[in-house]
């Protein structure tokens, strides 16, 4: 049992009346004696029950009055008990009397703590009603994000809705294209395979002629004109079989090749594609080749570099930009969620913190522990160290102590040398500012801070402020 100062000098007090002079003789306390009255203190056991473990009081007027043992009296030591020397009264040395000095600057000790128990009540009051408006801010907040996130799901269907139908958009208009792009080709092919097979016929009499006058024409008759026809005769019939030679040679080449991989193509397209292959082949052939259709021309059926159609592409963006919007509100409503669901304190005091990191040098090292969220161990070289996330309340087990709010664990770090994961527990205690008082490590890789904040300071200051004189207990 512990009892405050003041309890302590009205029992001693007490005691003392019953060592007041009240004649020449005093009778002890047991009444086994009665002694002259100087014979008290006189460091000789006159009374049965003073020895062997007699007691010496002093008085040490300004301070706290102390009892120290009776052979520690005039054994020509100044005993700290005794600040005001009394313990020496044989004269052989003499022991200066401070307790003024020590009086005055334990009033100043204490003076100093309730100016702090003062000031951090009042910020601690700060501090609870920025936690209450806090929390007051993200509910109101979770409530708005949820009208947002049901708008966000409305906006993604409807966008989902755009895409489906540009794409079935798309579908139509390129069967719709290949079809009647198919169709014009078709006819214009016609036509062509009308004019080649009549210039085939054309051409097919025209050799046979030549042939003909090749074998038949008087060779002793040197008739220019058909010596020279019948040389460019022999000319062509020699290209026309060096050329049907090569495009055998490039048949049996491109069957060899690996094909390259292209844009994928529907039926209707590939047959389209073909056709008009073909078709600027024929008037290749026939030296027409201003009319040919190029690569380049018939892009416009196909479909866009990723396989898409511009509206697709467009529709899928503000897709992915609609889904992007919705995950942004839900992370924002799980966080919200989060927090509101931390205990910061009856009175939401703690939420200050969450928003505070503080650190301590001890060493080569510094500690660093952020409020609700993780505690980091910093060498001299930079190298960091995870040594606990936020766990719980460890003040103690019951959240109707008092005490409950006074400690935390942050465990969980990384793994230790000897096999168990590093954690940090952290005390407050009442101080204007938020920073560590002290560190330890009383096992390995098990840390203890002590940390002042106003968020324990509990003192009603307002009560204290109003009491401008402040009680001298000596």
């Amino acid at each position: 049992m512990t009892f405050s100062p003041l309890l302590l000098t009205l029992v001693v007090v007490l005691k003392a009346l019953l060592y007041e002079k009240k004649g020449s003789e005093w009778t002890c306390l047991d009444g086994s004696a009665t002694i002259p009255y100087e014979a008290i203190n006189d460091d000789y056991c006159d009374c049965t029950s003073a020895c062997p473990n007699g007691r010496f009081y002093c008085t040490n007027v300004g301070y706290f009055p102390a009892y120290i043992s009776s052979e520690r009296v005039n054994d020509g030591v100044c005993e700290p008990e005794c600040c005001d020397g009394s313990d020496e009264y044989d004269g052989k040395i003499v022991c200066p009397n401070n307790c003024k000095e020590l009086g005055d600057e334990h009033r100043r000790h204490i003076q100093e703590l309730a100016n702090i128990k003062i000031e951090g009540a009042r910020i601690r009051q700060e501090y609870i009603q920025y936690g209450i408006t806090k929390k007051q801010e993200r509910e109101a907040s979770l409530e708005r994000l949820k009208i947002e996130l049901e708008s966000a799901k409305v906006k993604v269907s409807e966008r989902e809705a755009v895409l489906k139908r540009a794409q079935e958009m798309e579908k139509l208009e390129s069967k719709a294209k290949g079809n009647g792009r198919l169709k014009e080709c078709r006819e214009k092919l016609r036509t062509l395979q009308e004019r080649n097979e009549e210039l085939r016929e054309r051409i097919d009499t025209l050799l046979k002629i030549l042939e003909e006058m090749k074998n038949d024409h008087n060779q002793n008759y040197n008739d220019v004109a058909v010596e020279n026809a019948i040389k460019r005769y022999n000319e062509f019939i020699e290209v026309e079989l060096d050329q049907e030679e090569e495009i055998y040679e490039d048949e049996i080449e491109e069957e060899n090749q690996v094909p390259e991989i292209q844009t994928k193509l529907s039926l209707s397209e590939r047959v389209a594609e073909a056709f008009l292959d073909l078709y600027d082949d024929v008037l290749e052939a026939f030296g027409l080749s201003e009319y040919t259709i190029g690569k380049s021309e018939r892009q416009f059926s196909r479909p866009s570099g990723d396989g898409k159609s511009k509206e697709v592409t467009v529709a899928n963006d503000a897709l992915n930009e609609a889904k992007e919007a919705k995950s942004s509100i839900e992370n924002e409503i799980e966080d919200i969620n989060e927090k509101l669901a931390r205990d910061y304190g009856p009175q939401q005091e703690f939420t200050k913190l969450e928003e505070t990191c503080v650190s301590y040098a001890e060493g080569q090292y510094t500690y660093t522990v952020c409020l609700f969220d993780k505690a980091t161990q910093k060498s001299a070289q930079y190298k960091y160290t995870h040594i606990g996330n936020f766990a719980k309340w460890i003040g103690s087990e019951s959240r109707d102590d008092p005490k409950y709010y006074t400690a935390q664990l942050y465990d969980h770090g990384a793994r230790c040398w000897n096999g168990q994961d590093r954690s940090v527990k952290v005390y407050f205690e009442c101080g204007i500012e938020n920073k560590i008082l002290s560190f330890s490590e009383p096992e390995d890789c098990q840390y203890l801070m002590n940390m002042s904040t106003p968020s324990v300071c509990y003192e009603n200051f307002e009560k204290n402020k109003d009491d401008e004189s402040v009680h001298d207990e000596l």
